[in-house]
């Protein structure tokens, strides 16, 4: 070795000095290397480099007489002596090419690099652990180590295994204190934020209207109590800490009682709600409205009651005038249903008034011919009894050959065979004109009725239909065809009475809704779930999309002031309701307009 001791005792403390300063930490590349270069240049070397452990890896921290791209990798299997030396825990000493030597064969020096003529290669170990390896080079004198070399060397490797461990433990040291530092910057911008979202939430709490509290369970003395205690209760926040009592004394004595139970019972419940009375210092009364919780640890201790209390005065209030308002409503409402009903036989009689002509004409017609028949039905009976009489006349000349005669003259003169012929067409003619007008007035009667919940029964709405078609026949006849596609209906439980004024208000809108000559289609059939089904289609002008919504709304009406009363089809889809039943519409402006009915078969009714 070239280093005398006064050399290495030197070198040795700069290298203390080294790990001590804060230089190494800044640039460690640049510390590997003076120890590098400092060894290489007490063994004369052409080559070396410098194995450190970083993370549980091998890299080369410093090399010279290295391709550059090498520093700063881990150790390849190719590195077999750097291997070898840190397996094994001791140092090498190589002379001539590694390739010969036994131990490595296979593992000759990297492409491009060149074969060294002797090395030294020492590991670095630090108590018992190895941290890395430093290794030097000679590449033409194969002789120019020695196994004294070798011994000598280590001291120096144990020496800077030290420095480096030492230099290590202090970067280590040196972060943990910056992160200690940087942990109390941390810790201090947490507390400024913890003390000002402490303040913040205290703010907060205090702005509220509401009683926000905490107290120990058992004590009941407060741990916590915002503002809005003295708004409420009328008295300040500090006489409830320095009272625990306080607030329980204030309670309306009615309420007491109660309020002492739901707090006694809490540990078992956990959570409690209720309302109470409390009385002010001047003697107002407030409502309470309190939520109360009964809080544990993770072993089940208690740890305090948390609790939220409203001042609930003014919905109490309130509530007493809902109610109060209630009744009235009540009693409004039964007025209403009572005027309801007034109101949809005021709207059938409005109806009925609107078809008076059309039925005085319907029932002129058959009266006309009824009253022309018996008139001519009167002279010919005045003809039978002048020839009666004359036959009565002749019993008493019978043998008198001239008035016989003039009696078959006067047969033939009243065609005596074709009177006895017409008299009864006559007859069967006023008969039917009879029974027409009796079917008029018959339906005129139904239709008519009123009806109550004691008339529900089971009837055939086809024969509603025509009975209500009937009755409605002058309003249609010179509109509208009437197309019947019934399909095939099982009797249904309702109504007939109301549902034929239903029929009647479809009918006539649809009508009054064709402006020159159209067709009605009346359709019927069944659905899933026990259901029937009818359609009113007429192909009249339709219905503006604007009133769609509107066409169900009591006194609603698109005609002109004095044809209606827009009553029709708000009585309308209350019957169907009352049906537990469903009226749909369908319609399309210039093209017509759909009713769709649908009633259940079967109504479940109490008492039916």
């Amino acid at each position: 070795m070239l280093f005398n001791e006064n050399k290495q005792l030197q070198w040795i403390s700069e290298l203390y000095q080294l790990g001590q300063s804060g230089s190494f930490q800044e640039n460690s590349g640049q510390g590997y290397r003076d120890i590098l270069r400092f060894i290489l240049e007490g063994f004369g070397a052409d080559t070396g480099s410098l194995t450190v452990l970083d993370n549980e890896c091998y890299v080369i921290k410093s090399g010279i007489g290295l391709p550059e791209e090498y520093i700063g990798r881990s150790i390849s299997d190719q590195s077999a002596v750097i291997r070898w030396v840190l397996d094994n825990r001791r140092a090498l000493l190589l002379k001539g090419k590694i390739d010969q030597d036994p131990r490595f064969k296979n593992h000759g020096p990297r492409s491009g690099s060149r074969i060294p003529a002797a090395a030294l290669c020492w590991p670095l170990i630090s108590g018992q652990r190895s941290i890395g390896t430093i290794c030097v080079n000679k590449l033409n004198e194969p002789s120019a180590y020695t196994e004294a070399d070798l011994e000598s060397g280590q001291l120096m490797a144990n020496t800077i295994a030290l420095a480096i461990d030492n230099m290590l433990l202090n970067i280590d040291r040196c972060k943990h204190i910056q992160e200690l530092v940087g942990a109390d910057r941390q810790l201090q911008i947490i507390r400024r934020r913890y003390e000002e979202s402490e303040k913040r939430l205290h703010d907060i709490l205090n702005s509220l209207d509401s009683v926000v509290w905490s107290m120990e369970p058992g004590t009941l003395k407060l741990l916590y109590l915002n503002d809005a205690a003295e708004d409420i209760s009328g008295r300040p926040v500090r006489d409830f800490f320095e009272s625990p009592d306080l607030w329980l004394s204030i309670v309306d004595p009615k309420d007491k009682q109660n309020v002492e139970n739901r707090l006694a019972d809490l540990p078992t419940i956990g959570s409690r709600k209720l309302a109470y009375r409390i009385i002010r210092p001047d003697g107002e009364q407030r409502w309470l409205y309190q939520s109360m919780r009964y809080v544990r640890d993770e072993n089940g201790e208690p740890l305090r009651i948390d609790g939220i209390t409203a001042d609930i005065t003014e919905h109490k209030k309130a509530e007493d005038l809902l109610k109060q308002r209630n009744t009235e409503l009540q009693q409004a409402l039964t007025q209403l249903q009572e005027l309801q009903q007034q109101l949809m036989q005021s709207e059938k009689m409005s109806s009925i008034g609107q078809l008076a002509a059309g039925v005085a004409h319907e029932i002129n017609n058959p009266i006309g011919y009824i009253n022309s028949n018996l008139t001519s039905l009167k002279n010919y009976i005045e003809d039978i009894l002048e020839l009666v009489e004359m036959y009565e006349n002749l019993d008493s000349v019978c043998g008198d050959a001239e008035r016989i005669g003039s009696l078959q003259a006067f047969k033939r003169q009243i065609d005596l065979p074709f009177l006895k012929e017409d008299v009864l067409d006559l007859l069967n003619e006023s008969l039917e004109g009879a029974e027409r007008v009796k079917k008029i007035v018959q339906d005129l009667k139904d239709f008519s009725h009123v009806g109550g919940d004691d008339d529900w029964q089971w009837a055939d709405l086809h024969a509603c239909l025509d009975s209500t078609l009937n009755i409605v026949h002058n309003e249609t006849k010179y509109k509208a065809d009437i197309i019947k596609e019934y399909g095939d209906l099982p009797r249904v439980w309702c109504l007939p009475h109301q549902l034929n004024q239903v029929f009647m208000n479809l009918l006539v809108n649809a009508a009054h809704a064709i402006e020159d000559k159209g067709t009605i289609t009346i359709r019927s059939g069944t659905e899933d779930g026990g259901r029937v089904w009818i359609e009113i289609t007429d192909t009249g002008k339709g219905i503006a999309q604007e009133h769609i919504n509107k066409i169900f709304d009591p006194f609603f009406t698109t005609k002109p002031v004095g044809k209606g009363t827009g009553l029709g089809l708000s009585v309308s889809y209350n019957i169907i309701k009352k049906h537990d039943g469903e009226i749909r519409l369908d319609s399309r402006a210039g093209e017509g307009t759909t009713f769709r009915i649908v009633l259940p078969v079967e109504r479940n009714e109490p008492g039916k």
